[in-house]
């Protein structure tokens, strides 16, 4: 354990100093498990040391290696096994932590769809991208998400991940749900990847709260590159289709380095699962709609070993945002954070998130290192042998050093969160400040106010101060003038940050339209009753 002296007669002042920088330390550090100990369920307020582990041994990392996203919705801190959550049912994403590393302190840059799905495929904050609107009052900060009459999509400027791995060698494929914008030149295909199979919206347009049958509403569909095939879809058997693509993929490429971005409509509303998985939880719906994901999961792992390509292949799992609590039951668990979906809480937007690469990740890793969905785009374009875009600014940071095991604290210290046009908090190691507050429709009937939408956006002066070491839930704010350095320490780092942050134009609501709804038989009217598919 690390230690700290303090000289006889130091000032309080500088006790507190000098045990801020041990408590720093600890925050970021990891630490490993042999295969017959438990993981800490809730590992917030541990502490490790931070030591650099030594290179000796480390395997070489394999030129070009495959790259899998498996991407949740709407998925809470406290859903999973791995993550605290005493009836769910994920074995998959259990194995997957026993055999990789998990993260405590790993956050999406948005706490709705549209705008982190933006920040994951580009590396960079969000208003950059221009997803987000126009509109801003105290009742909404202009955060936002593109729909099924959209116009308009993240910014044609913005390079994505299978654009960027493109000139590299590498093939890429998606499926599910995109959210990124509908028409042509926004569709995931003409955005870098070379195939698509999945829905670009969100389900609502399939019902809004469950689904137990056949859809019977056209705004439920399934494209197949730029051509929709089922409309309305069968979702209750959409998984096996999605999965099955995955493997088609795989087989097809096996001797080509590829990227397959995996994005689940699970676990956001309407909440479903196919036959094998209704009915099997102690959840309900929830669950089982959790398990389905899970149940994918562990099909594509447990195909990548089939395959014998596991050892190069490396895989992210994370969500895009907390949970909606205001759906009750059908909804997720923040597991010990405040809030959920919609806010910046820690709820709404810190997210389980698991790394797994077989003879690169040391298994049985539990890492108390921040990271980010930012982080993730120029981690894969390091371990794939490209360099940053030029001439664009990156917030992600490359994680390969604290994967592989050479760092233990890797090289994020800070967090920035957003909601639409406003820097609503800063995080600085374990301190974090909200300068503005606000809750969610999406929290209307959980039970602190703090997270309804009728709390309005409120400015903070001064800002509210939490240690997330200690309170990671956000339930007692520091005393601002006690931590005076602390303070001007995050106030430096927003100064800096916000001379170099750009907003791209607003995107959402740009030129939406009717008649840019998906229609699998584009001359019919009346539109959208009539968008059927003879196959579907």
């Amino acid at each position: 354990m690390a230690l700290v002296y303090v000289a006889a007669g130091a000032s309080p002042f500088t006790f507190l100093l000098l045990s801020i920088l041990a408590a720093h330390c600890f925050v970021r550090g990891s630490v490993h498990y042999s295969n017959d100990q438990q993981h800490p369920l809730n590992a917030a307020d541990q502490t490790s040391q931070d030591t650099d582990r030594q290179d000796a041994g480390r395997p070489e990392l394999p030129e070009k290696p495959n790259f899998i996203i498996l991407f949740g919705d709407d998925m809470g801190y406290g859903d999973s096994n791995v993550y605290g959550h005493p009836t769910t049912s994920t074995p998959n994403l259990n194995q997957m932590a026993r055999e990789g590393m998990r993260f405590t302190q790993f956050y999406s840059a948005a706490p709705v769809c549209s705008p982190s799905r933006a920040s994951l495929m580009t590396g960079r904050l969000f208003p950059r991208a221009g997803v987000y609107s126009a509109t801003a009052s105290n009742k909404s900060t202009g955060m936002s998400v593109f729909n099924s009459d959209s116009g308009a999509g993240m910014l044609l400027s913005e390079i994505t991940i299978p654009q960027a791995l493109r000139p590299l060698g590498y093939v890429s494929a998606m499926t599910g749900k995109w959210h990124l914008g509908i028409t042509h030149p926004y569709h995931p295909v003409s955005r870098g990847f070379d195939s698509y199979v999945g829905c670009p919206f969100n389900l609502k347009g399939c019902n809004s709260t469950i689904m137990t049958g056949s859809a019977k509403s056209p705004n439920c569909m399934i494209f197949n590159n730029y051509t929709v095939v089922q409309q309305p879809a069968d979702m209750l058997n959409s998984d096996a289709l999605y999965v099955q693509h995955v493997k088609d993929f795989i087989n097809t490429n096996i001797d080509t380095p590829f990227l397959f971005y995996f994005s689940s409509y699970h676990t956001h509303l309407p909440q479903f699962a196919s036959k094998d998985y209704i009915n099997t939880t102690r959840r309900g719906l929830f669950g089982d709609a959790l398990a389905q994901f899970d149940g994918d999961v562990g099909e594509i792992l447990s195909f990548l070993k089939e395959k014998g390509i596991a050892n190069r292949t490396f895989v992210v799992f994370t969500a895009d945002n907390g949970p909606q609590l205001a759906s009750d039951l059908l909804g997720g668990e923040q597991g010990p954070l405040k809030c959920g979906k919609g806010t910046t809480y820690e709820g709404g937007v810190r997210e389980p998130a698991i790394m797994w690469w077989p003879g690169v990740i040391e298994p049985n890793t539990l890492t108390y290192a921040l990271g980010s969905t930012l982080d993730i785009f120029p981690t894969i374009l390091s371990l794939a042998g490209g360099k940053p875009p030029p001439n664009v600014t990156m917030d992600g940071y490359d994680l390969t050093d604290l994967i592989t095991g050479k760092s233990e604290t890797g090289p994020r210290d800070h967090m920035f969160y957003y909601s639409g046009h406003y820097l609503m908090a800063a995080r600085l190691n374990q301190y974090k400040a909200h300068f503005y507050t606000m809750g969610s429709h999406c929290q209307n009937t959980y039970p602190d106010v703090d997270c309804h939408e009728e709390t309005p956006l409120v400015a903070q002066d001064p800002p509210l101060l939490f240690d997330l070491a200690r309170d990671p839930k956000e339930r007692r704010p520091l005393a601002v003038k006690q931590f005076a350095s602390i303070m001007a320490a995050i106030n430096g780092l927003v100064a800096q940050h916000n001379k170099t942050m750009t907003f791209g134009p607003p995107q959402v609501g740009v030129n939406d339209d009717k008649a840019n709804f998906p229609c699998c038989n584009p001359s019919c009217t009346p539109r959208p009753i009539c968008c059927k598919c003879p196959s579907s």
